[in-house]
């Protein structure tokens, strides 16, 4: 059998992998525009600031490991076309016959139309070049006020490493709140207070109209003319369906795809950013865009492409983060998504220490549980603290993938040391908290 997969990305490259330990005969044909096979975009901001040494790192196997496993690379290379009937993929490089075809061809970043978005200083931060060209500028211009467009997760790691290589930082974000798609406005509050008090400066509810000058000299938000010489704009992605929509395939915001992530076409499956997956609470079908969910459809696309028959399971959107030492966590459901979705809830909150108030070191962590009131289900957390955040958010995502309720939460075993956690697990609390609004 031969296998061709688009997209030498984490989808991509995982993929081939899983596909190589299970059929250890398969021909695996991978085609990718970049010089790599996957590294991680997530790490960028962090090579940005210095906190990673090279760029390279982020790479997680050099090419010749995949050519050991047999995986033959035909990188620096465009996919153009697919021709299904004649079951060929059309390169720049010629082209690819397949019996089974594998598109991860992942997202873009989305750019608004903004006036003189195309200027000198103006930039993305979705692929290695483009902190390649970021640092080149930093160099270059020593700009010393930054504008971040966009307060989700790339806007603020992106903001917290320009503070950190000593820029003055305002972010600026249309929405009402910072990580909006991610937190309530009084959990993404904390958060906010937090990067003010290191700097880091917030307009809401306002959008930037136009970049000036190129190098950049000033920004125009709303009415208002400020200083700035950099810009990175960080509005979001959009999945890459050009070449499914080209091929005849089923598209939407993603590429369509079926609980065994086939497309339209039985022989053509996707996965990673370009694939929509179901929403665990609503059915609906979403964009995931997270590494680890690429990573989980690549296992079961490789199962299946292979000849077995795994469902992918709707996901609930785990994720987590860090900045300037304060962890964010979140999966799930919002307060605030729910009312637009129509659903009725329950909330439990508690905000309290990582360790017993008897144990010195102690740090602030608020907890945010969101329960369906029909059959009192785990359908949304949030958690904002100074340390132990992955461990708790990863317990009730799991919990709620396993349909836990608000009493299994409440009266669920927790573990007790006072250098790590209290006898009372903040997320028990919290759970309390909400079991007391269902009586």
């Amino acid at each position: 059998m031969r296998i061709v997969v688009v997209g030498s990305g984490t989808a991509g490259s995982n993929f081939a992998l899983f596909a190589r330990k299970i059929d250890r005969k398969a021909e695996i044909i991978v085609i990718g525009k970049e010089k790599t096979m996957q590294y991680s975009p997530c790490a960028l901001p962090f090579v940005l600031s210095g906190k990673i040494p090279k760029l390279e790192d982020i790479v997680v196997f050099p090419n010749s490991f995949y050519e050991r496993q047999k995986i033959k690379l035909m990188l620096e290379t465009e996919a153009k076309a697919i021709d299904r009937e004649r079951r060929v993929v059309i390169t720049d490089k010629g082209e690819v016959p397949y019996d089974k075809l594998i598109l991860a061809v992942g997202s873009r970043a989305f750019v608004p139309p903004i006036k003189g978005v195309e200027n000198e200083g103006v930039f993305t931060l979705k692929k290695m070049d483009d902190v390649v060209k970021i640092k080149e500028y930093l160099e270059k211009r020593k700009p010393k006020k930054a504008v971040v467009i966009g307060a989700g997760l790339i806007g603020l790691e992106g903001a917290v490493a320009f503070k950190e290589l000593g820029l003055e930082v305002l972010v600026v974000e249309l929405l009402e709140h910072l990580l909006p798609t991610m937190l309530d406005k009084d959990m993404a509050s904390i958060v906010q207070k937090h990067l003010e008090e290191k700097g880091i400066q917030f307009k809401f509810g306002v959008g930037v109209s136009e970049i000036i000058g190129s190098p950049v000299e000033r920004v125009k938000i709303g009415e208002e003319e400020i200083e700035a010489d950099l810009v990175l704009v960080a509005t979001g992605v959009r999945a890459n369906v050009d070449l499914a929509k080209q091929a005849g395939l089923e598209v939407s915001r993603g590429i369509v795809v079926d609980e065994y992530l086939r497309t339209s076409d039985k022989d053509i499956y996707a996965l990673g950013d370009c694939a929509e997956v179901i929403d665990a609470v609503t059915g609906q079908r979403i964009l995931s865009q997270l590494g680890t969910t690429a990573v989980r459809m690549a296992k079961v696309a490789a199962i299946n492409a292979l000849g077995g028959s795994v469902k992918f399971r709707p996901v609930f959107n785990t994720a987590i983060t860090e900045l300037f030492e304060l962890e964010i966590g979140t999966f799930g459901m919002t307060e605030e998504r729910a009312k637009r979705e129509g659903l009725d809830i329950v909330v439990g909150k508690f905000k309290g220490s990582t360790k017993p108030e008897y144990y010195p070191g102690g740090k602030p962590i608020s907890v945010k549980l969101i329960f369906k009131k029909s059959d009192k289900k785990l359908i949304g957390a949030q958690i904002v603290g100074g340390e132990r955040v992955w461990g708790r958010i990863m317990t009730l995502s799991f919990a709620a993938q396993k349909n836990a309720t608000v009493e299994d939460i409440a009266y669920g075993e927790t573990a007790y040391a006072p250098p790590i956690s209290p006898t009372i697990d903040p997320i028990t609390i919290a759970a309390e908290m909400a079991l007391r609004r269902f009586r």
